[in-house]
């Protein structure tokens, strides 16, 4: 510590020298130095305070953080936290101190005091950052337990697995045409980003599901409007600002709003609200006509705490909450799995075996449906244990430590922001083995029991507890059927394997670049789309 003082002391000798040289009087010169002085003194001291004196001085962690919040902030903002987070436990230990008062952890029992059923560890003020002034309370941003649990009792039908049946005839019609558009490519022997094609596939299936029709992603190949896009910027904006020591103060400042503009986020998300908007008053005006089986149907059927139907704002709120959050962590785990079956060849002949047999021993035309996929454990396995290994969120999941929480020795103070990234929990050795950082599917087969628990009370794909992500099942149901439906269709491989894609993680783990070759397997055309 004596070196960083060292440089502070030249560097403000450097300062107080310049500053003189310059035609100040001598008064000026005096209140200049004693301004640096000050400062000098006071940084000192609270650099003092944090590193030996502070409640989590005990906590190890690097020095930075210890000192500023800026540490992480930088590191947030680096966009390779996916990495970084897993060589701080590596480095420190399962208990990191990151900031001066913010801690990472990594172990099962804290796990479950923080986000399991019936605990007291409520999340902090950081998720202000997610609430969008002048609307309905919205359920991922929403602190108040209360409030929270009505929010998600009321959406639990929307999101169930019986309506996910029900919404399926919507999901084939994507993958029909997203299959279909990448058999052309095969056939002219063109290079393809699964990267761009999952996304699009993502999205469209979100515009089926809640606004009643495909967002022309697929058909035209391209980020309409610059949507995409523009969720990618708000994500890279809202989850790191938020994380600017003082939070929360940024997203709804004037320097925000010019960033957004800057990014061109701005206009293409008032443009996309306004569509949304002009949906759901459509819907909501014709409900006594309804025909559809979607979502926003059931959005619109909603009640507030008193019984009466839903306002606008509140349908709106859940039919733009869907598209921010339900696309992109279902194309994140699409990609983890083409991703590892590329690299491990044995996986991918034997989750295409499985595919195979199922369809010829079923004599199946028409393509695989979402219960026929739970039959088929490998493929199962390779779902779980792709996203175990990149789970879509990788930044801590913060909440305010709770009375006299203790982890590995070290006691956290009540009210301290701790959380838990979970890739950093998935490739724990003390939960997964010495094979934590092992692609092996099997290990979710060889022992049932243990994989049933493994999945139940871990930061596997969706997480669990109360605040479970609410979307699970459309991903689900979207990754088993894609993946199923895709091996049977087509041969693939990694056009370069030494740089298969590129990550970058704002609060998502996105993958970019995931070039690949695609080969249409024999009389495996699939079937035809029609507009």
């Amino acid at each position: 510590m004596g070196d960083h003082f060292t440089v502070a002391r030249r560097l403000l000798s450097k300062i107080a020298d310049y500053l003189q040289s310059k035609t100040l009087t001598t008064q000026h010169a005096l209140n200049a130095q004693a301004i640096i002085f000050t400062f000098a003194t006071v940084f000192s001291l609270l650099v003092f305070y944090r590193v030996l004196l502070h409640p989590l001085a005990h906590v190890p962690g690097p020095f930075l953080a210890k000192v500023s919040g800026f540490w992480r902030t930088y590191h947030y903002f680096r966009g390779t936290w996916h990495d970084d987070i897993i060589m701080l436990h590596k480095k420190y230990g399962r208990v990191v101190r990151i900031a001066p008062n913010e801690v990472a952890i990594v172990d099962e029992q804290a796990m479950k005091r923080l986000y399991g059923h019936g605990q007291n560890a409520p999340k902090t003020d950081w998720y202000k950052v997610w609430e969008v002034p002048d609307t309905a309370p919205q359920l991922f941003a929403e602190r108040d337990k209360k409030v929270h649990g009505f929010l998600r009792k009321r959406l639990a039908g929307a999101y169930s697995m019986t309506s996910m049946m029900k919404y399926e005839v919507h999901i084939q019609g994507c993958l029909d045409l997203m299959l279909s558009q990448l058999a052309k490519h095969a056939k002219k022997g063109h290079a393809v980003d699964m990267s761009n094609w999952t996304n699009a596939f993502a999205f469209d299936v979100v515009g089926e599901l809640a606004y009643g029709q495909q967002l022309g992603h697929l058909k035209t190949e391209s980020d309409v409007n610059g949507l995409r896009k523009t969720i990618f910027n708000g994500f890279f904006l809202i989850s790191n600002f938020g994380h600017i020591p003082t939070q929360g103060w940024a997203i709804n400042s004037r320097l925000t709003a010019t960033i957004a503009k800057l990014l061109g986020a701005a206009p293409p998300m008032d443009s996309f609200r306004e569509w949304t908007s002009q949906k759901v008053r459509d819907r909501m005006d014709n409900m006594t006509d309804q025909r559809r089986e979607d979502m926003l149907a059931h959005f619109c059927r909603m009640k507030d705490a008193k019984g009466n139907p839903a306002s606008f704002g509140e349908v709106l709120m859940e039919a733009l909450n869907i598209i921010g959050a339900g696309a992109d962590t279902t194309s994140i785990g699409m990609r983890t799995c083409l991703y590892r079956l590329c690299l491990d060849k044995k996986a991918y002949a034997r989750v295409q075996n499985e595919v195979d047999q199922f369809y010829a021993q079923n004599g199946l035309v028409e393509p695989i449906k979402y219960l026929q996929c739970q039959q088929l454990p490998y493929l199962q396995a390779i779902v779980k244990e792709s996203t175990r290994l990149l789970p879509s969120i990788v930044y801590q999941l913060l909440r305010y430590a709770p009375e006299n929480f203790e982890v590995r020795g070290h006691r956290i103070p009540a009210g301290t922001p701790v959380g838990i990234s979970p890739i950093a929990q998935n490739r724990d050795t003390d939960i997964w083995g010495e094979d934590a950082d092992l692609f092996r599917p099997e290990r979710w087969i060889e022992d049932t029991a243990r994989a049933k628990y493994l999945d139940s009370n871990n930061m596997t794909f969706g997480g669990n507890g109360p605040r479970m992500c609410i979307g699970k099942n459309i991903a689900l149901v979207e990754l088993q059927k894609f993946i199923a439906q895709f091996v049977y269709h087509f041969d693939f491989e990694l056009i370069d394997e030494e740089n298969p894609w590129r990550i970058t993680t704002y609060w998502f783990a996105y993958q970019h670049d995931l070039n690949m070759k695609l080969r249409l397997r024999p009389d495996r055309m699939p079937r035809p789309v029609y507009d």
